[in-house]
């Protein structure tokens, strides 16, 4: 009975996430192309470096570094807010490309001459020992992946240079994450299609072996 209750405050509390996080998204996107007023615009610029600026207070090595890069962050888009209004799109737009950027190079890297690729080794994790075949598929999805973040800033910066800017803030906060979901989707179904002798593990699995690793990476820096 309490498994049950707490499986369905689970959902219910999921559920209350994405309802959340579609609201703010749709609030961004709204302020983006001027359809709120000043201080709405101004709060939701400025939100991202603040939850940053927590980051910093509470995990980040170098403080005062960090800090003179926040304070020029900050001072940058209340120019750009003030001057050419476009302090509340470079606020998303700049850590959208700064994250896939670093998703690039951090999946990008492992793909040199001598490394193990990132899936290939989340993959080891998983499951063990693997084939020969199998670590030639997840060298494969590495480099997919690599093709969707590099896809990502290319198209993003595209639509930002040739179309309007609700064209663009729309890719940025309405199709990221679903775009997101359908390449996990997308690999997860073709691999089961088109590799059914492989071990399949889930697509939570996936993203379960990904934190860990980044906390291991994290916790061995850090040491």
């Amino acid at each position: 009975m309490k498994r049950a209750m707490a499986r369905r405050f689970g959902w219910l509390w999921a559920a209350l996430i994405l309802l959340m996080g579609v609201g703010y998204q749709c609030l961004v996107h709204s302020a983006v192309v001027g359809g709120q007023i000043e201080s709405i615009r101004i709060a939701l610029a400025f939100l991202p470096l603040l939850a940053l600026a927590c980051w910093v207070a509470t995990r980040a090595r170098n403080k005062l570094a960090w800090s003179f890069i926040l304070l020029a962050a900050g001072m940058a888009i209340y120019v750009l807010e003030h001057q050419e209004r476009w302090g509340l799109a470079a606020a998303y737009g700049i850590p959208h490309a700064a994250i896939y950027l670093s998703l690039l190079w951090l999946f990008g890297q492992t793909l040199w001459h001598g490394k193990e690729p990132l899936v290939t080794r989340l993959a080891r994790r998983v499951h063990g020992t693997l084939r020969p075949e199998l670590a030639a598929y997840t060298r494969r999805v590495t480099y997919a992946w690599c093709v969707f973040f590099a896809s990502q800033m290319v198209i993003s910066a595209l639509l930002f240079k040739f179309t309007s800017l609700d064209i663009w803030s729309l890719f940025i906060n309405f199709l990221n994450f679903p775009l997101l979901a359908l390449m996990f989707i997308g690999e997860y179904v073709y691999r089961v299609i088109r590799h059914r002798e492989f071990p399949h593990a889930s697509i939570f699995d996936g993203i379960r072996a990904f934190s860990n690793d980044a906390a291991r990476s994290t916790s061995a820096k850090m040491h």
